[in-house]
């Protein structure tokens, strides 16, 4: 295909890919990612178009310093619009790294741009330093779609060597490069580095779409309030444990707060509704990052602790109890002391089955409440095949 006719066909589908996001963002504003995305189309068209340029009567500033500016501002505006689906914290001081960084970058263009194989070299480096950090980004998304974000970090680091070779070319042809631009054997890079930025705008939009289905996906497992695994999810992990590991013990748990009708009652369901988030927390900073925690019921918690020693597992119970007491002494404002009763029962899934389970830490649980209250009570398993 004629060259200049692929690259008008390129421009012309990057600005229909740019508009399409921006069309995305005025319908979600929420999503930055959009606007970024829709910029960076446009900011690559422009700068592509300027560098078009070179071979005729137009300032070197504009060819040349402009133009890769606009690229390299492309992959900035890219990596803007990664930044939300990585669990990379940009921090204020990695913001003034990063502005240093792009002034560092913008000032060698302007330093080069008299000079075309250097300032070729310097944008050609900038943007494929640009694109190795978006392909680390994209390896620490906070998605589990290996095949999706493989494909997007791999096509991240094709563009970076795509650039560093021409880079390269640029240096065994220094003497050759003129105002007309790159030597004749860097066709190919060029026509990769346009082909790679338009299947880059192709696959990018479907962060988005898979950050609303995982949100999607959290919200029907998470109760809405203290964001733990609700009801329905909860049970579910537990019988796909007793199916999948039958011979890994587990320690159940069922947790209820004291007097909790009284407190709704007494100060009113906002202070039910702290309540109930502040103990799931502690609960939650109290356990190990495996362990299962969920609301079962309005204020009734379950935990499953896996593969643990019973004594541990009491223990555990036991710091809970304790540090719901000392930091629920006073709830917004009020004297309520709220504690939690727990009952508990090691299970073996291969010998007894999970409604038995749950009945047996019920009861325990029932004893705990009839007994002072704030304590913890073991129960005993028969064995029975299930």
């Amino acid at each position: 295909m004629h060259l200049p006719t692929l690259i008008v066909i390129t421009l012309l589908t990057n600005l229909l890919i740019g508009f399409y996001l921006s069309i995305l963002y005025r319908r979600r504003p929420k999503d930055k990612c959009f606007k970024y995305w829709a910029l960076s189309c446009g900011c690559f068209v422009f700068g592509i178009s300027a560098s078009v340029f070179r071979g005729y009567d137009v300032p070197a500033f504009f060819s040349f310093f402009v133009a890769d500016f606009f690229l390299i501002v492309t992959a900035v505006l890219v990596l803007l619009g990664l930044i939300r689906f990585s669990r990379f914290r940009f921090t204020k001081a990695k913001r003034q790294r990063s502005i240093a960084i792009l002034c560092l970058m913008t000032l060698a263009l302007f330093f080069s741009y008299h000079n075309p194989a250097l300032v070729t070299l310097v944008g050609s480096l900038s943007v494929a330093m640009l694109f190795i950090a978006g392909a680390w980004l994209i390896r620490r998304s906070v998605f589990n779609e290996p095949i999706y974000t493989g494909t997007l970090q791999f096509i991240f680091i094709l563009h970076s060597v795509v650039l560093i070779v021409q880079a390269v070319l640029v240096c065994f042809h220094w003497d050759n490069i003129n105002y007309n631009g790159l030597p004749d054997q860097a066709i190919y890079t060029l026509l990769s580095h346009v082909t790679l930025t338009t299947l880059t705008a192709l696959l990018l939009p479907w962060l988005s779409f898979l950050k609303l289905e995982r949100s999607l996906t959290i919200k029907s497992q998470r109760d809405g309030l203290t964001k733990l695994a609700n009801r329905t999810f909860f049970f579910s992990q537990v019988e796909r444990h007793w199916l999948q590991y039958p011979q890994v013990k587990v320690v159940l748990m069922m947790i209820d707060i004291d007097h909790f009708k009284e407190i709704n009652d007494k100060f009113g369901h906002h202070v039910g509704d702290i309540a109930l988030k502040a103990v799931a927390d502690i609960m939650s900073k109290g356990l190990r990052s495996h362990d299962l925690i969920g609301r079962i019921g309005g204020e009734e918690f379950a935990v499953i602790l896996y593969n643990i020693e019973l004594d541990v597992a009491q223990q555990i119970a036991n710091r809970l109890c304790n540090q719901v007491m000392k930091q629920m002494a006073v709830i917004d404002g009020h004297n309520i002391n709220l504690t939690i009763s727990i009952g508990m029962v090691q299970v073996l899934p291969a010998h007894n089955q999970i409604h038995g389970a749950f009945k047996v830490a019920d009861e325990a649980l029932y004893h705990s409440k009839h007994s002072g209250r704030n304590t913890v009570t073991l129960g005993q398993l028969t064995e029975v095949s299930s």
